[in-house]
């Protein structure tokens, strides 16, 4: 679809307007009727639009962390089918759900054992610090090992010749 629509204060309203409901800069495209390209280069060229865009997508976002957290806590009310017939419902609750919230908001508590260069970040430091740090650690680690591995062979040997 290689729209080519300048951008107006109605298009640009659309945009965000779907934009803040699903995080989805395709729908958001269509619905204002212009191209993806078109969008991220007024974007790009326009500090306000970008600071629209990202507060929608945040927006977005929180409606949908909101709309996962009550799932996780209050469940979703599923039917029950007896000889092919609806006869109830159960509440499903997802553990799962809590559990990536958890892990998105206390990584510290509940993240992976695996820790990311990103989440070892202070405000003074960058990842290429951080790499660099982690990269001296292990040459320190494998000079570490080779030494032991000398000494290991050092007392076979001399274990040998006693």
């Amino acid at each position: 679809m290689a729209q080519t629509k300048k951008w107006t204060a109605r298009r640009k309203a659309v945009f965000l307007d779907v934009l803040r409901t699903t995080a989805n800069v395709s729908a958001a495209c269509r619905a204002a009727g212009v191209s993806r390209a078109r969008a991220y280069q007024h974007r790009t060229q326009d500090k306000a639009f970008k600071e629209e865009w990202e507060n929608a997508q945040e927006e977005a976002l929180d409606n949908l962390e909101e709309t996962l957290r009550r799932r996780a806590i209050e469940g979703i009310e599923k039917p029950v089918y007896y000889a092919g017939k609806e006869c109830g419902t159960v509440v499903s609750y997802n553990d799962n759900l809590g559990m990536f919230l958890l892990k998105s908001r206390r990584r510290h508590i509940y993240g992976d054992d695996k820790s990311s260069a990103s989440s070892e970040l202070d405000e003074n430091q960058s990842i290429r610090d951080v790499l660099l740090e982690k990269i001296k650690r292990l040459a320190n680690d494998e000079a570490a090992i080779d030494e032991q591995k000398g000494q290991v062979k050092q007392a076979v040997t001399s274990d040998k010749k006693d």
